[in-house]
């Protein structure tokens, strides 16, 4: 069969299109995204000190770092209707310039109080980042894309992790400076970059490929037609907000992610407390240290995704995966060794960083158009609250038992939770919604059935 000449080769226009993405986009989400979670998990190393200074125990430290989501949650869904209504090069500079500011006040803060205030600011101004950079990648992605291209961008998170563990562990050597404490200093410095950034998404960032000049007319036409979400769609309307409330496949996706997160939030805010007990380290020593199962993770997430960009399976991936984050952290619990602890909670690390990028595809392929900034902020948002559950739960626990290891045992749990639920969701939602494995056919009308 003579193939037709007027049709573009479907493989070259998309590895064109995704390597100027990989130059002019990808890296600029990948930054804002790596200094977000700098951001917000920055408290965890600097707990020791903050703690010190303020009079916290672990409980009211928890809770401190798990106020964040408070904020986040309910704002989440907010934000992304708005990133649909004014654009993403608007909308996301707003988001980081607005944390840039929270997080510098942190530096502020006296006592618990005033560190809860600041800590549910920050999670309001942040939050519709992380959802509104997912929806912003699918507008420059067609559907068999965007795993790879997702895969690109949460690789920052355990490198953010990594990274801030070690950058800000070095900023408390500022103690003492001018008379103000190291980890003041962490949080005025850690500030800036946000905003720095913010500028520059602003007068260069296009809100789509239609305003990209680095895109030819051939490539803008395919992605109008072909992209796994459209700019410029009606999430910012009401009816969408009631429509994805009223679909189950979006309940279950917030329940698996909730389970996916809470052990993970857990060990990123209180790892360096965790290192700093089992090997007896100061301050910085620890913050060190806790760059070790971030450093494994983004290994593990890099070798995952080559993985599943080869042969398209994700239910097992994404099941053993979190399997292994259950035995990690029951290793690390029940060990009573230092270095079995230290390399369980890599194996957690890297059991929810390799399935991170599986799971973000699939609510961006089951829901479309108008559907999806509602679908991906409720998500997000919602599950969200594990990052207070956990580390409240965790810090309470460890105040009353003296040990981390009851708190560890139950985060465990919800990595054995969500592994049942990826397992049994794969299947119901080849039924419901389309499948797992492929782009799904799912109506974007809000009026349609609310069994899809």
């Amino acid at each position: 069969m003579t193939k037709d000449i007027t049709t573009p080769d479907i493989d070259d226009i998309e590895v064109r299109i995704y390597k100027k993405t990989l130059r002019r986009v990808i890296p600029i989400i990948m930054l804002g995204m790596f200094i977000s979670y700098i951001d917000r998990a920055n408290i965890g190393v600097l707990a020791g000190p903050m703690s010190e200074d303020l009079g916290l125990s672990a409980a009211t430290f928890g809770l401190a770092a798990g106020l964040f989501y408070i904020g986040y949650c309910f704002f989440e869904v907010p934000s992304n209707m708005a990133l649909a209504r004014f654009g993403a090069r608007i909308w996301l500079a707003r988001i980081m310039v607005s944390w840039g500011i929270c997080t510098m006040l942190m530096a502020f803060v006296q006592n618990d109080i005033t560190l809860y205030i600041v800590r549910i600011m920050l999670g309001i101004a942040e939050a519709g980042f992380s959802p509104g950079a997912l929806l912003f990648l699918a507008f420059w992605c067609p559907p068999r894309m965007l795993p790879k291209t997702y895969s690109m961008l949460n690789l920052a998170v355990p490198i953010a992790l990594a990274i801030g563990s070690i950058l800000t562990s070095s900023l408390l050597s500022l103690d003492g400076l001018f008379g103000v404490a190291g980890w003041r200093w962490a949080f005025l410095i850690e500030g800036i970059p946000a905003i720095a950034l913010a500028a520059y998404m602003y007068f260069r960032l296009p809100n789509g490929p239609s305003e990209a000049t680095w895109l030819d007319d051939e490539e803008k036409d395919y992605l109008a037609e072909h992209s796994a979400q459209r700019p410029g769609g009606p999430g910012h309307e009401m009816k969408y907000f009631w429509a994805v409330l009223r679909r189950p496949a979006a309940w279950a996706f917030t329940v698996l992610y909730f389970c996916m997160t809470i052990g993970y939030w857990t060990i990123a805010y209180f790892l360096p407390t965790i290192v700093r007990g089992e090997f007896k380290l100061g301050f910085i020593a620890s913050g060190l240290v806790s760059a070790i199962p971030w450093t494994f993770a983004a290994i593990v997430m890099v070798l995952v995704s080559k993985n599943v960009s080869k042969t398209g399976e994700r239910t097992w991936h994404m099941t053993i995966l979190q399997i292994a984050g259950a035995v990690g952290l029951a290793t690390a619990a029940l060990s009573g060794n230092p270095y079995l602890a230290l390399i369980g909670i890599s194996l957690a690390a890297g059991g929810f960083f390799g399935s991170l990028p599986s799971f973000n595809s699939m609510p961006t392929q089951v829901f479309t158009a108008g559907l999806a900034a509602v679908a991906l902020a409720m998500i997000n948002g919602l599950a969200s609250l594990s990052g207070l559950v956990g580390p409240y739960l965790f810090g309470l626990l460890q105040d009353t038992t003296g040990s981390t290891d009851m708190g560890l045992l139950i985060m465990s749990g919800f990595f054995v939770a969500a592994a049942v639920l990826v397992y049994c969701m794969s299947r119901w939602t080849d039924t419901v919604t389309g499948g797992l494995h492929s782009t799904p056919a799912v109506d974007t009308d809000p009026a349609s059935s609310t069994s899809k």
